[in-house]
């Protein structure tokens, strides 16, 4: 399935954090790198500068997988214009079957809470799984023997939500690493007010706009619950079927994008999977929605998987 990764590199330190994670893959699936960088159109006279610094980058990761795979290929390409329109188009080009970047703006600067105009235009356009690297997890890997231990895959019950799952297990088999599959079940509730008035009934939700929302609810959907754990098994089973250690959790809450962020750090995640669409219903949450939350809140990398995917 991921035969070519796209790297994109802009010459910043944080775009390079994304690396470790492109070059682990390469090592282990045999899949070949493409570090990819786009210069301005009035900067041709730097051409020369951009391609000693990509040859150089290439010639470390072409050391560090060739460690483990002598196979893989590392490969460098350097194009002029627009670095968000010109990684779209080469995906269709040159048949791309993953992206890995880190979550950074066109300059290399991080962009508050924002991941940045490149990142946030080739997460919602390109038709193949993106994978988002923070410049926070770089301190992620100081220790580790190896980058990815542990992949977390976000399910809502919608079969859209399931196109998650083939990347999910092509990554764990040929990394190795264990699954956790999870799914929040949403609470039912009646009504949400703004008060000061605090029960046994009330949950008490800081949106991350310091606005403080009690949500009164009668109690968690047992319906849901119980079709979520039916599904969440019959998934587990096939996957331990085909050899692949597994292992599942279902959640009661409101907020589906602070369980995924809470459930990552139990598990001990280092990658968390999710499609970018889901259904939506009066007793769904919409998975879009839920992965632009935790694109920007969360604390591990992210593998996106567009709905046109696959």
């Amino acid at each position: 399935m991921f035969e070519r990764i796209l790297m994109p590199l802009d010459g910043s330190e944080l775009a390079e954090i994304s690396l470790p994670y492109g070059e682990e893959l390469a090592a282990k699936l045999g899949s070949e790198i493409i570090l990819y960088h786009v210069r301005g159109t009035d900067q041709a006279e730097l051409e020369h500068i951009h391609e000693v610094y990509l040859d150089t980058v290439a010639g470390n990761a072409r050391r560090i997988v060739g460690e483990t795979n002598k196979g893989a290929k590392v490969t460098v390409e350097i194009e002029s214009g627009e670095p968000a329109q010109n990684i779209c188009d080469l995906v269709e080009k040159n048949k791309i079957d993953l992206i890995v970047m880190t979550a950074v703006s066109a300059s290399g600067l991080k962009i508050g809470k924002m991941l940045g105009s490149v990142t946030d235009h080739v997460c919602h356009t390109v038709p193949v799984p993106v994978m988002i690297v923070r410049p926070q997890n770089a301190k992620r890997l100081r220790g580790k023997k190896q980058v990815f231990n542990n992949i977390l895959i976000s399910l809502d019950g919608s079969e859209l939500s399931k196109r998650a799952l083939p990347v999910g297990e092509e990554l764990a088999a040929g990394l190795k690493i264990p699954i956790t599959l999870f799914e929040m079940v949403p609470m039912v509730y009646p009504s949400a007010n703004v008060s000061n008035m605090y029960g046994s009934d009330y949950v008490k939700i800081n949106d991350r706009d310091e606005q403080v929302i009690e949500y009164k609810y009668a109690k968690a959907n047992e319906a849901e619950e119980s079709r979520a754990q039916v599904e969440l098994l019959e998934i587990e089973k096939q996957l331990k079927e085909k050899e692949l250690t597994v292992d599942r959790k279902v959640t009661s809450g409101i907020d589906a994008a602070k369980e995924i962020i809470d459930i990552s750090k139990g598990v001990g995640a280092d990658l968390l999977i999710m499609s970018t669409h889901g259904r939506s219903g009066l007793d769904r949450w919409l998975l879009g929605s839920v992965t632009e939350k935790v694109l920007r809140y969360g604390d591990i990398p992210l593998l996106i998987v567009n709905a046109r995917a696959l």
